[in-house]
């Protein structure tokens, strides 16, 4: 005779009852989910959106809603419907609609970086929408609008974490979504445990250098055991090559456009893990032997002075 969990299905109905939405399982790769979150300073605030199948996707089915600090509802002012296509294994980086490079305090435009990347602009008004003016401690979802499903959490719905944010990751960070990582996150009563499926870089008043550098720098392409958006990613970098990338092995390649001084390697906390001198030459060979598997950031500099940035994966 089978038996079930009498409390643990009331637990579900509840969490349905006040979130509004069923707890359900996510097919692997069948549907798109949050790839990026950045909350950065001032209204540098964005999202990127992954779609990890083999078919374009109508985004006008799709809706962002923010639960504000522990809101178990998120207002009529706080979801706002998608527009556009996404193509298959592809990216959509949708950005707070701050535009005016004459604004200033809550009207301040967002960076030239982040306005570069930017594919979808929404939420000009606060006082008409301000479901992208989250703040580190607000829970994100992403709806399918047809089935009214929710298809991927960022946070935990009903908690507030406080002003640092979950694991004090998600205020002032940019977030990664980890490679091994295929589905949203569907469930509303898990505790959202961050470093278990996002990888964090820190906007650090400390390293405002690096931080230019390096916080937009896996914006608008994905890596991801579904896939990866590298023709995007190609044609958003152009001073530098690494190849394999991702690299199965203990060794990439590294060639630049110009003659190069160093490699240094970092971490996604900004730490630095290795560093090699080349001298002048514009083709290194990189050991990775001491890196254990994970998502991490190379920085070249050029003998010209120059410096670029990369994304490199090591599995």
């Amino acid at each position: 005779m089978k038996t079930f969990d009498f409390n643990a299905l009331v637990l579900c109905l509840f969490g349905a009852a006040i979130f509004g939405f069923s707890v359900q399982s996510q097919a692997q790769c069948s549907e798109i989910f949050i790839s990026e979150y950045i909350e950065g300073w001032s209204n540098n605030k964005a999202l990127e959106l992954y779609n990890p199948t083999n078919a374009a996707v109508d985004l006008s089915d799709y809706r962002l809603e923010r639960y504000s600090n522990g809101a178990t509802a998120a207002q009529d002012n706080q979801k706002v419907d998608l527009s556009g296509t996404l193509a298959a294994n592809s990216v959509v980086v949708v950005v707070l609609d701050k535009q005016d490079p004459d604004g200033v305090d809550f009207e301040a435009p967002v960076w030239d970086e982040l306005a570069e990347a930017a594919d979808l602009w929404v939420c000009p008004v606060y006082e008409e929408n301000n479901t992208m003016y989250f703040n580190g401690n607000d829970a994100m979802v992403l709806r399918k609008i047809s089935s009214n499903a929710v298809i991927d959490i960022f946070g935990k719905i009903g908690e507030d974490p406080g002003t640092t944010g979950w694991a004090e990751m998600t205020q002032n960070h940019t977030l990664v979504r980890k490679t091994a990582v295929t589905a949203g996150d569907v469930d509303a009563l898990d505790d959202f445990l961050v470093v278990d499926e996002w990888d964090g870089l820190m906007w650090s008043s400390d390293s405002l250098n690096y931080t230019l550098d390096s916080v937009f720098v896996n914006l608008g392409s994905h890596t991801c055991d579904c896939g990866t958006t590298q023709v995007l990613e190609a044609a958003r970098t152009a001073a530098f090559e690494v190849f394999p990338n991702p690299a199965t092995g203990d060794v990439v390649w590294v060639k630049g456009e110009q003659a190069i001084r160093e490699v240094v390697l970092h971490n996604l906390a900004g730490q630095q893990i290795g560093r090699q001198a080349v001298n002048g030459r514009r083709m290194v060979e990189l050991s990775l032997s001491t890196a254990p598997s994970g998502m991490y950031l190379m920085e070249v500099h050029f003998e010209n002075g120059d410096r670029a940035t990369r994304r490199v994966v090591r599995k």
